[in-house]
């Protein structure tokens, strides 16, 4: 993690920077377009508890979840443009794995981990590795904070904003592996999220009482499906001592 600026003119170009990289992350989230139907927290939750009922985790389940993640994200537009973009890069990335040469290894969350162990794939010192381990270690960290995020909505009422619990959720999870401009630009963007009932909207956006009460309901079993998948990617990640690789 980078340090912060030690002078007020350097925290003054620090600031510049970050919004400018909320631009820019803003913009490349937009340009992209994951396909298929509406966001659904019912689908999100399907998908990843039929990932648990296999003990290894499968991995096209996940990504189906994940797919559902960077949909809500997409909802809130260029609110989560610093990690939406680099989301849908990652779910790219472990999709190839899953009808490449090597398929047969990529099945599976835990014999994915296993395979590139074995085959000494995974390069714990090199940032930019592609392995199919590190990528989704990078959506693991993120689904946490997503976890955090929406866990915290139980916390406020309908009237109050979400950028507080976002930050929250943010620094006790995901901060802590982006350098300092990336911090910035997240917190920064974060101001922009509605209140509760406004995203809530979001997600039901044709919504009557009856659709907005289900979706109240539906935000805690996501949560709880989201929960569990991470819990049993979290024992893998740490028996194999790779939750800590840059």
């Amino acid at each position: 993690m980078s340090s912060k600026p030690d002078s007020p003119s350097d925290d003054k170009d620090s600031f510049t920077s970050a919004d400018e990289e909320v631009k820019e992350m803003t913009a490349e989230m937009e340009n992209i377009d994951i396909g298929g139907d509406e966001f659904s927290l019912v689908v999100l939750a399907d998908q990843f508890n039929k990932c648990l009922k296999n003990p290894e985790l499968t991995l096209v389940e996940y990504i189906a979840g994940y797919k559902e993640v960077y949909k809500f994200l997409a909802l809130l537009g260029s609110v989560f443009g610093w990690v939406g973009s680099d989301v849908y890069a990652k779910i790219a990335t472990l999709e190839k794995y899953l009808v490449g040469e090597e398929k047969q290894h990529y099945q599976n969350i835990k014999t994915m981990i296993d395979y590139e162990i074995k085959n000494d794939l995974i390069k714990t010192k090199k940032k930019d590795d592609p392995s199919g381990s590190r990528t989704l270690l990078r959506l693991h960290r993120a689904l946490e904070y997503i976890i955090g995020f929406l866990h915290k909505l139980e916390d406020i009422e309908d009237e109050g904003y979400c950028s507080g619990i976002s930050r929250e959720a943010y620094e006790a999870t995901l901060m802590k592996y982006h350098p300092w401009v990336v911090q910035k630009a997240a917190k920064l963007a974060m101001g922009l999220l509605p209140t509760k009932k406004g995203l809530v909207a979001k997600v039901c956006p044709d919504g009557n009482d009856a659709a907005l009460k289900k979706a109240h309901q539906d935000f805690p079993k996501a949560v709880s499906a989201m929960r569990s998948v991470y819990e049993a990617t979290q024992v893998f990640y740490r028996d194999n001592n790779l939750l800590e690789i840059p």
